[in-house]
């Protein structure tokens, strides 16, 4: 499984490479952002194509990570809890298999038939 990720990623990174040579013209255009808000008005710098690509490309697989992040801790916690209370159970059980057995409180077999009957 190991190996098919990394196969994946070798591809992913030469289909981007490829996509990026046989593109430079149109992605070295520049472009300026510009955003208005209330009597806010944000611009920006002349920016190439390829730069905000790559942005948002970063961008992307940080929030992923936080993303994946976050849930192996939450995951991590809820195994942490699920084991402590397997232990827990599990003690119980052994405390309960060497617990002597007492005649009075465990009707054998020929007590019960009889009772039974």
């Amino acid at each position: 499984m190991r190996y098919l990720k990394v196969l994946a990623l070798v591809i992913l990174f030469f289909v981007s490479m490829v996509f990026f040579i046989q593109n430079t013209p149109e992605l070295s255009k520049e472009v300026v952002l510009s955003m208005s808000l209330l009597n806010f008005t944000f611009t920006s710098q002349s920016l190439p194509y390829y730069l905000l690509i790559l942005v948002a490309f970063c961008a992307g697989s940080f929030l992923c990570l936080f993303y994946f992040m976050a849930d192996k801790v939450r995951l991590s916690g809820q195994l942490r809890t699920c084991r402590t209370k397997m232990a827990n159970l599990e003690q119980e059980v052994n405390s309960l298999r060497n617990l002597p057995l007492d005649g009075q409180n465990y009707p054998s077999a020929e007590e019960s038939e009889e009772n039974a009957q």
